[in-house]
């Protein structure tokens, strides 16, 4: 044998001992994905020792998983260069063969984890450790085309289709994307520039878009820099956003925080959001696209949400049932523009500064409970989470 073949034996005993006696329940395939990599790996080792790492996660989640796999199992290389597009995907279809079986978690270190767009599946958790920073590729090619939405009828920057979203998943059950605050970076400059100079054959991609899907949670993330919308969930129902941060230049375009679109039963709360165009806007298709689709957009509750505040309905078929509560919007000594422009809504409001529009009046200290709408609780609502712990142990290069 040679010397860093003498090497990888080692390591591979090592990697051996210390699965079987810190994870009985992880799988016999997690046990073989670590150890082929380690042999086919060996010029690697020789080069750079690997390191066998325990780790502990602690988070709250609409639901645990049984079984969880690093992505550095199935090849992944967090050095902001290597592309990891083929490792989430192969590591997401491996994974999903657990959904009957308690359901799975993907975990993603410390490190710059390059990639394009890929999907999610059911009974499903991708967690980003803190750390952990997801740069979304360059490459055009690692980026599929899709079909128009139907309520939208057209792509939104050119009439063709649209790029897949970044982290995309349709059809689907019980999916949560969370972290300690693990970063998702759109590299959105690339896009921008294609979009500023007119030459885009397709709609930019989205960071995080869930289509026909249910139980959703995205949660204690930073999302920078998208091409386009932060986080899109459409056609779905009992969604929690909760914790997110988004960043993008105020001059980039389109950069939308959250748009629940077409969706029901959405709560949105601990979000701080700067962006390029809307903060959170509630959608339901575009135009006669999506009065001709018909699914509007309802029961949405927004709590301690850092945003300007611009509510535009739609003429002769307003918004309505809009609660807004103990919100501050911070001003200029002498602001130029007011901070609340109103058309097509009715609503109410309670403790908010500085007062709003009208059509939103303040229902009046008399009142105890703020809001006291809708009479009966939403589905949201009634969703407890869990808290749920994982020790991880996986093999770093």
């Amino acid at each position: 044998l040679s010397t860093h073949t003498k090497n990888n034996s080692k390591v591979l005993f090592l990697m051996m001992e210390l699965l079987w006696k810190t994870h009985k329940r992880v799988h016999v395939i997690r046990i073989a994905f670590a150890l082929l990599l380690v042999v086919l790996s060996s010029e690697r080792v020789e080069s750079r020792k690997a390191k066998v790492v325990t780790t502990s996660l602690e988070y709250n989640a609409i639901n645990c998983r049984a079984h969880s796999a690093s992505l550095t199992d199935f090849g992944g290389v967090g050095d902001g260069k290597t592309s990891n597009t083929k490792a989430f995907q192969s590591a997401i279809s491996r994974l999903s063969q657990y959904a009957s079986e308690g359901g799975s978690q993907l975990y993603v270190p410390a490190g710059k984890w390059l990639t394009g767009s890929f999907n999610l599946t059911s009974h499903f958790t991708l967690y980003l450790d803190k750390g952990a920073v997801l740069l979304a590729s360059q490459d055009i090619t690692e980026w599929p085309v899709l079909e128009p939405l139907p309520s939208y009828g057209r792509g939104r920057d050119a009439p063709a289709g649209r790029f897949t979203s970044l982290i995309f998943g349709t059809n689907l059950t019980d999916v949560i994307v969370t972290g300690e605050n693990g970063t998702i970076d759109g590299q959105g400059e690339f896009w921008w520039q294609q979009f500023h100079s007119k030459k885009l054959k397709y709609t930019r991609p989205y960071l995080i878009e869930l289509m026909f899907s249910e139980n959703i949670q995205i949660s204690n993330l930073t999302l920078l820099n998208s091409p386009s919308w932060n986080v899109h969930p459409v056609y779905s129902s009992n969604i929690i956003v909760q914790g997110i941060t988004i960043f993008a230049p105020v001059k980039s375009p389109n950069t939308d925080g959250i748009n629940p679109d077409s969706c029901t039963n959405v709560r949105i709360e601990d979000c701080y959001i700067v962006s390029g165009d809307d903060c959170v806007a509630v959608k339901s298709g575009w135009d006669e696209y999506g009065i001709k689709f018909g699914r509007p957009t309802k029961d949405v509750v927004a709590e301690n949400v850092t945003i300007a505040a611009r509510f535009q309905g739609i003429s002769n078929d307003p918004f309505t049932g809009i609660c807004i509560a103990n919100v501050t919007l911070g001003m200029a000594a002498k602001a130029k523009k007011q901070p609340w422009t109103c058309t097509d809504i009715e609503g109410i409001t309670s403790g908010v500064t500085p007062p709003p529009c009208g059509l939103l009046p303040d229902q009046g200290p008399e009142k105890i409970k703020a809001c006291d709408f809708p009479a009966d609780s939403l589905p949201i609502d009634m969703l407890e989470l869990k808290k749920c712990t994982y020790s991880m142990t996986y093999v770093v290069m």
